[in-house]
Parts: structure tokens; sequence; C-alpha cells
């Protein structure tokens, strides 16, 4: 059976600053650049972001094996820690700005389209070491910021923005598994980092939806969605189940599409005395600010 895909269908392909480009030229360090130079050992045989893939230096024979291999359509991310050269101010690396332009250009001519993300895992160190990473809100206000800059300066080209990839990994093996910097095991800052990650989603939206001109851009998030199943019919098992779905799922898909939390959620980590800070102005944002489209990355299933 011959089966045919639309004219627009996007063969694509997804992955991100950090993972490709290295940190050549780069001005500041993210937590992985961080956590490389102070514990190689927890990568993988020692290697860790210093070149990566190369694109920096390579992107336009990448680009051209892409177009070679039939993509049109292409997911990577800006790294705020190369863009920004002052966090505080936003303002920008020329340097780096010269090279997404490069970069966004060179996919447009060879027919591929760019979708950019703004945040995959890669918060600059500085502003964990300052003001405690995604644990403080004017962190949120701060990655709001440099969105603005992403849509002000390539958003006359690209049409397709992301806000976060995966969040829940940020707060899980950040705050609660204990293996991507800053290695916490703490429930409370866990949950706080999730309503500040949303927060700062949220706050990215509602500057794209000021100075977008273009009506046919649009602006999501990518959630690693991972159905929960229990391990057996026992009545402590479905509901762990339950609540690992809520938790791992809803949190941010119900966010970001409805443009609020799940009341059931809300009402567990309240009882547990963990529930996030938040103020009506901040939910009111949330609430107004939700997506056009929604990224989901598959992986596997979990028992529970």
């Amino acid at each position: 059976m011959k089966i045919e895909f639309p004219k627009d269908f996007w063969w694509g392909a997804a992955t991100s600053g950090p993972q490709t480009e290295g940190r050549f030229k780069k001005k500041h360090d993210n937590v992985f650049d961080y956590d490389f130079d102070h514990y190689s050992e927890r990568f993988w045989g020692s290697i860790g972001p210093d070149t990566t893939s190369n694109f920096y230096n390579d992107f336009e024979e990448d680009i051209r094996l892409m177009q070679k291999a039939g993509l049109n359509s292409i997911r990577t991310s800006i790294q705020w820690s190369r863009l920004i050269e002052d966090f505080e101010t936003g303002k920008t690396d020329p340097q780096a700005v010269a090279f997404y332009n490069r970069v966004i250009d060179t996919f447009l001519a060879a027919g591929i389209r760019p979708m950019m993300n703004l945040h995959h895992f890669e918060l600059p160190v500085e502003l964990l070491h300052k003001y405690g990473g995604w644990e403080s809100k004017k962190v949120a206000q701060l990655f709001a910021q440099f969105a603005e800059q992403c849509f002000r300066l390539f958003g006359d080209r690209v049409t397709e923005w992301f806000t976060h990839n995966e969040p829940i990994v940020v707060v899980e093996c950040g705050y609660l598994l204990g293996f991507h910097y800053p290695d916490l095991k703490d429930g409370k800052k866990a949950v706080q980092v999730a309503y500040n990650l949303q927060l700062a989603s949220s706050l990215a939206i509602e500057r794209f939806r000021k100075i977008n001109k273009n009506a046919q851009a649009k602006i999501g998030i990518i959630l690693n969605l991972t159905p929960n199943y229990a391990k057996d019919e026992e009545i402590q098992n479905l509901k762990a189940a339950h609540f690992a779905d809520l938790w791992q799922n809803q949190l941010f898909l119900d966010a970001s599409v409805k443009g609020y939390f799940p009341q059931e959620l809300v009402n567990i980590l309240e009882q547990d005395g963990v529930l996030w800070e938040s103020t009506t102005e901040e939910l009111e944002i949330i609430k107004d600010n939700t997506v056009d489209f929604l990224g989901v990355n598959y992986y596997h299933p979990s028992r529970v």
C-alpha cells in the first residue's frame, strides 16, 4: 500500500543550541557548562559541551546535509547564555546576533523552516548563583526579556516559536532526583520551580503577543508526555499512577493549554504544605497567555 503524505508535511528533526553549538565564543556559561567543568565524570566518557557537534563552525555544511537528507523543517534553540551579553538589561552580544542571523538565513536559503525554542535546559549559571535560578521569579522576568529580544531580532523570519523544551525535566532532574545541576532533592523547591517555569513561559508568550506582527507566527511549548500505568490493580498503585499523571503531564499541559493548573494537583500540594507561592496577577498572566500549538516528545510510558 502506498501512503501519500500531504504536500506541506513537515519532514523535520529536532536538536538544541547547547547540544550542537559548543561553547565557542560564548561569553557566559550555562548550567551544563558549569557542571562539566566541575563534575566531568558525570558525563558519558567525560565528553561535555565544549565542542558538541561543532555546529557553530560547521553549520553551513550541516545544513547542506540536512537539505540533502530531505528535511524541510528543523527545531533547535537560541542559547540564552550566548545571545545575551548583560542579563540584567537584556543587552545582546553582537557576535551572537550575527551567528544566529547567519544560521536562520542559511536554513531558509536551503528551504528548511527553522522553529526556534528558547529554553532547552540552558539556564545561564550566573543567574542560578545570583538569584537561585528557576527558584526565583526574577529569573522568570529575565527570561521574558531574553525572549523579547529573540522575537525582535528574528521574528521577521522565524514563524514558529517555543518557550521551553520539557520543563518537567528541569524540575525533576535538578530538584527532585539530584542529577542535573544544582543537584538538589527538595520537593518544596521543585514545586516552586515548576510554577516559575510555567510563569516564565506565559510571560514570554505575553511579550510575543505584544511584539509579533506576523499573522502566521505562533508560539507554543514542548512537553515530554509520559503515560503512567499502575503496576497492578491495587488501589494504592492506581492512585499513585493518577498522581504521577497529574504531576508529570497535567501540570504543564493544563496550564499551557487551558490556562490553569489541575485543581486536584493544587489541592494535594496544598495539603502536603508544598504549594508554590503565587499571586492573582501571575495566575491571570498564565490564564491569558496560553499556547498556539503544542510540541510533544514521546519516549516511553511509566509504570507506577
